[in-house]
């Protein structure tokens, strides 16, 4: 369980569960996308929904921007896979938005295994990730 906001990373966890115990496996990203909305607005959570988050590179914001799946609390990104496994470019996915938007805690959970597969992410903000690894 993550140690940065727990009641609200426990009440995350259990939506999680409960979305998987329901659906299983099998479906589309989008299919959990929407489902998950579905209990954030049942247990009312405060949520965005595909959360903008620009980058700045050089002074210059970049043209292209990057979109968590939720933005939850205004404080935890949370992105949605629905693979056989998690994978090292969906880890990284989730720790660069964080390190691009500020936000302290990023939560990667996969719908596509038989057993729901999760993992918390705190921000690290001072963490060479290129001399150290993810």
């Amino acid at each position: 369980m993550a140690y940065l906001y727990p009641l609200e990373s426990q009440e995350l966890m259990r939506i999680a569960i409960q979305l998987h115990n329901e659906l299983g496996c099998g479906f589309k990203e989008k299919v959990y996308q929407d489902a998950f909305e579905v209990l954030l607005k049942e247990y009312h959570i405060p949520y965005e929904r595909e959360k903008h988050i620009s980058m700045e590179y050089h002074g210059v914001t970049l043209e292209h921007d990057f979109y968590y799946d939720f933005l939850c609390y205004d404080k935890i990104g949370i992105e949605l896979k629905a693979m056989t496994e998690i994978i090292g470019e969906h880890e990284s996915q989730i720790i660069n938005y964080l390190h691009v938007s500020g936000h302290q805690l990023g939560l990667l959970l996969n719908f596509g295994a038989k057993n729901l597969e999760y993992k918390w992410y705190p921000n690290r903000p001072n963490y060479d990730w290129r001399q150290n690894g993810l």
